[in-house]
């Protein structure tokens, strides 16, 4: 039977063992409360007075859900079902919480169930890992980043070499996820041999605190040519580590484009010199026999026209590829005869009497379309008919029509195009004799026609064989009464 003695013993060692939760309570540094069937906060401590930013009586009596996010008092009503109503000894969650300055702590919530004079509590403990959202957000964003800018992240170890990379390093390289660990060898072996020599001197040299740019050309495993910039930062760690942080992305589109440019710049001033020389070297003639006209000014006047004729046409086409570009290529339609439309912008050709041109097909074929700019398409494949198909000195222009559509063909019999080259003819500056200086001009003919007929809902396209002959062409919508 249990003495006074005995209960008093059990007494004070329950009063001490109470006594010690209080302290452990109060000066822990997780921070905790306790609550009740109901969610209603009953007792706090100063770790999370601190990371709620109110007082201790402003939380007592106040409910969970006063200071719970929106999307996470569902999971408060969880654990309160679980605990009280299913008898659950403990409870796991992460919330967010709304501090009283408005911001949002991240909390890991442990619950665990306790009971006091036949009523249940539950004992609460809130992790912060508020810090720890952020970085994941943080490199979340990274990845977004790199992921839509095309770049990727890499890092070298100054020590071993090695180097450690991202997915989007893989990507860039070509190479497959089961790809062995790389080091500066294994990188530098995929540059071309003059880049290689370059990146490993930049390498060998840079030290912690030095940052270094660097672009150069690889061949990935599939045997294609890249061009990359590598950008980086030297540092030394916390640990003494030393070891580059960098980044790298594609740039092959901007030195095509940048090469581009620069040909193009080539391109225009050659082409333009030479009819300014000529028509100078005119002016200058006609200068000197103003007073004493001789029977050499009808042709000097002839080759200044002439001259002036080809820089206006220049000029002409560097002005509709910059509109095109802008996206300002505007069309006054109205309605015409395509036949007709063909003989007025063909003189040019049949009067110099070298070249004969003949019209086939539909003769009352009717289109709605801007006028102007469709005899530019038809003159552009003409010239080049005469430039490209010297030899053939007859030019057939058929036209036809087929359901809902008007094709016009312009064919020669010259010496007709390479297979492989015919996917880039309506490219910019492009010029299937580009290295043989043979023929003259910008290369934007083909690419305004394209984008002309484009802008009208139509096609355009070339029937090509060697050593028999071209056929470009190009579909309009044909008009109806409809419209």
């Amino acid at each position: 039977m249990e003495t006074n003695l005995e209960r008093d013993d059990y007494k004070d060692k329950f009063n001490e063992c109470d006594t010690r939760f209080e302290a452990v309570f109060g000066l822990t540094t997780a921070a905790s409360k306790i609550i009740d069937s109901e969610l209603t906060i009953l007792k706090v401590n100063e770790a999370l007075t601190e990371l709620m930013g109110y007082k201790s009586e402003e939380l007592v009596g106040t409910r969970i859900m006063d200071y719970a996010c929106e999307e996470d008092k569902e999971h408060w009503q969880e654990l309160q079902e679980a605990m009280w109503k299913k008898g659950k000894p403990n409870f796991k969650l992460d919330a967010c919480i709304i501090k009283k300055d408005k911001t949002v702590a991240w909390v890991h919530v442990t619950t665990i169930a306790f009971k006091e004079n036949g009523v249940a509590y539950a004992y609460t403990i809130l992790d912060d890992f508020t810090a720890w959202k952020a970085l994941q957000e943080s490199e979340q964003r990274l990845t977004m980043a790199l992921t839509y800018s095309k770049m990727a992240v890499w890092e070298l170890d100054l020590g071993n070499r090695s180097i450690s990379r991202s997915d989007g390093f893989d990507q860039l390289f070509g190479l497959s996820a089961t790809t062995d660990s790389w080091n500066e060898e294994t990188l530098l072996a995929v540059f071309v041999p003059d880049d290689r020599v370059k990146l490993k001197e930049m390498l060998d040299s840079v030290r912690p605190g030095q940052q270094f740019d660097f672009q150069g050309c690889i061949q990935t495993p599939a045997g294609i040519i890249k061009w990359i910039n590598l950008q980086g930062r030297a540092e030394t760690t916390s640990q003494g580590k030393e070891r580059v942080l960098g980044t790298l992305y594609d740039i092959t589109k901007d030195k095509l484009a940048e090469r581009e440019k620069d040909d193009f710049i080539n391109i225009a001033s050659h082409e333009l010199k030479t009819p300014l020389t000529a028509l100078k070297s005119s002016l200058q003639l006609l200068e000197r026999m103003k007073d004493e006209p001789t029977r050499a000014l009808p042709a000097l006047l002839v080759q200044a026209g002439k001259s002036m004729n080809k820089v206006t046409g220049l000029v002409d086409d560097l002005l509709n590829a910059g509109r095109i570009s802008g996206g300002e290529l505007d069309l006054k339609k109205t309605r015409f005869n395509l036949s007709k439309a063909i003989d007025e912008c063909c003189l040019h050709v049949t009067s110099a009497g070298v070249f004969q041109i003949v019209t086939e097909g539909v003769k009352d074929a009717q289109v709605e379309a801007d006028s102007e700019r469709i005899q530019r398409v038809i003159v552009n494949l003409v010239n080049n008919a005469v430039k490209y198909a010297a030899q053939s000195r007859e030019i057939v222009i058929r036209v036809d029509e087929e359901p809902g559509i008007v094709k016009v063909s312009v064919s020669d019999k010259g010496p007709g195009i390479e297979k492989e080259k015919v996917p880039y003819l309506f490219y910019r500056y492009y010029r299937t004799h580009q290295n043989s200086g043979q023929n003259s001009g910008l290369g934007l003919g083909l690419y305004i026609s394209a984008e002309i007929i484009k802008k009208h809902g139509g096609k355009i396209g070339v029937d090509s064989q060697l050593g028999i002959g071209s056929a470009f062409w190009f579909t309009l919508p044909a008009f109806s009464e409809k419209h």
